[in-house]
């Protein structure tokens, strides 16, 4: 096997180069990447196919598109050879076990299989909650994690900068707030995401440290989280679905605006 970098044929846009015994991913039509090293540099040209399946345990998988060079892919775990172009792959830093990183950006090679490989590691520590940089990207967990809550977790986080304490919703709701008090202008904290994801749950989370911040108490803030709660059938009268996460899924966005004296 070459142990060559593998470049484009002529002509062809210019590929990232790779290396035997290179770490990777490999783009799967079942699990989205799968871990692998290379084991063999093809320079040939060869038909990029638009999915990858692993129903088969070697081979070549055929399909339309640009010709462009290809790699065989030994896939961590099982030891099953895979040929796969390069536009298929994602570089990939091995962490030790059960390593994780609470920034995206401090991942060694950041790209959606590295990105997508930390939250589920994360997900499965029940470290639901993962910073790139000053986002908050948030991992359902369908389950009450302890002590990730309550009044105890948002005396920690008031007044801290964000980086100092795990990635959390109460962090960026005080600098937020602390925003506001200190520039006396309004903040606005935006919480998207698909059916299920729990968008409706962290904006209680937020309010409920906002809540404490501002000195309102766990009285208040549960009086805020019970006004928006029951204004909930209102909103739902204008249409809700059945979703494969939510059998309750809002078909609009909600605006909440808190003010403060």
């Amino acid at each position: 096997a070459r142990s060559a970098a593998v470049l484009a044929r002529s002509g062809a846009p210019a590929m990232e180069a790779y290396a035997v015994g290179d770490l990777v991913y490999v783009a799967s039509s079942d699990a989205a990447f799968v871990r692998g090293r290379i084991t063999c540099l093809s320079p040939a040209a060869k038909p990029v196919p638009s999915r990858l399946s692993f129903g088969s345990a070697s081979g070549r998988l055929s399909g339309g598109g640009p010709a462009e060079p290809d790699v065989e892919v030994e896939i961590q775990g099982t030891g099953a050879l895979l040929r796969a172009p390069v536009s298929q792959l994602r570089r990939r830093f091995e962490l030790a076990e059960g390593a994780t990183v609470q920034d995206n950006t401090a991942l060694d090679y950041m790209n959606d299989a590295t990105i997508l490989d930390n939250l589920r590691a994360r997900h499965e520590a029940d470290e639901i909650y993962t910073y790139t940089a000053s986002v908050l990207l948030a991992v359902n967990p369908y389950k009450d994690v302890p002590g990730l809550y309550g009044e105890e977790q948002c005396a920690r986080y008031c007044g801290k900068h964000i980086g100092v304490l795990p990635p959390h919703p109460y962090a960026i709701a005080d600098r937020a707030y602390r925003a506001l008090t200190r520039e006396h202008r309004n903040q606005g904290l935006l919480i998207s995401g698909e059916s299920g994801a729990g968008k409706t749950e962290t904006a209680k989370i937020v309010m409920q440290f906002l809540a404490f911040a501002s000195g309102s108490g766990s009285g208040h803030a549960d009086s805020i989280q019970e006004r928006v709660l029951r204004a909930q059938p209102i909103l739902e009268s204008f249409g809700n679905a059945v979703t494969m996460r939510n059998s309750n899924s809002s078909r609009f966005g909600k605006y909440n605006r808190v003010f403060f004296d």
